[in-house]
């Protein structure tokens, strides 16, 4: 049963890559690959090579100054960001403000078998956008340090806590917005405004993003020594 409404959980969510809703039918078999395709030019292509980019500039310096868990923290602080914001329109309308509540509610369902659906299809989807930023940081890592087994290791851990930690960020943003929401009458401006905040965020580090590597690096010592007498 848990597979199934996973399943279903997970074909709402790339529900308009099957369906069309202005024909109201079935898109092809050539639409739908098409469309699978462009999802993961975006995702692999685009994103990806921002963030191997990124890492890149990021890896080399970094190690050789001695401070290689500045350049995690950097590239796991963005993958976070990434995660949670990029799932949290799906936190919100699959785990707080679900339509087929009382639908499922009223079938011979266990409420924890439907709850943990919904938690894994929302770990899914953070754990995707999450990828895009912490596997590129960590193959760049495994190609400039050199790729260990106790290296692989503590980066497969890294990939499960990071995405742990974007799934309770998830659930907390996603309660965060369907409160708010509940107070809304026209609930699309939640979504308008927080698009606008994360698509400003993203322009802005696009922009400054040049400045802030050569500086990082140039500096890292120094940075690197700051932030570990603050924590």
């Amino acid at each position: 049963m848990l597979r199934v409404l996973l399943k279903k959980q997970l074909a709402e969510v790339f529900k308009q890559y099957f369906f069309n809703a202005k024909k109201n039918k079935m898109r092809s078999k050539g639409a739908i690959a098409a469309w699978f395709f462009f999802f993961v030019v975006i995702m692999v292509g685009v994103l990806g090579g921002m963030f191997t980019f990124l890492s890149v500039s990021l890896c080399g310096g970094l190690t050789e100054a001695g401070v290689g868990w500045l350049y995690f923290l950097i590239l796991c602080g963005i993958a976070i960001v990434f995660g949670a914001f990029g799932s949290v329109f799906n936190t919100y309308s699959s785990l707080y403000m679900a339509k087929d509540n009382d639908l499922l509610l009223s079938m011979p369902i266990p409420v924890r078998t439907i709850m943990a659906a919904r938690l894994a299809n929302v770990y899914l989807l953070g754990t995707m956008y999450a990828a895009t930023a912490l596997i590129p940081a960590l193959i760049v890592y495994w190609v400039f340090a050199g790729p260990t087994v106790s290296r692989v290791i503590c980066g497969i851990l890294l990939f499960l806590i990071v995405t742990t930690i974007v799934l309770l960020l998830s659930c907390l943003l996603g309660w965060v917005v369907a409160k708010i929401s509940l107070k809304l009458k026209n609930k699309s401006y939640i979504t308008v405004i927080i698009s606008l905040a994360f698509i400003g965020a993203y322009y802005f580090f696009y922009f400054m993003s040049n400045g802030l590597i050569r500086n990082i690096v140039a500096n890292a010592s120094a940075y690197g020594t700051k932030i570990k007498g603050v924590a």
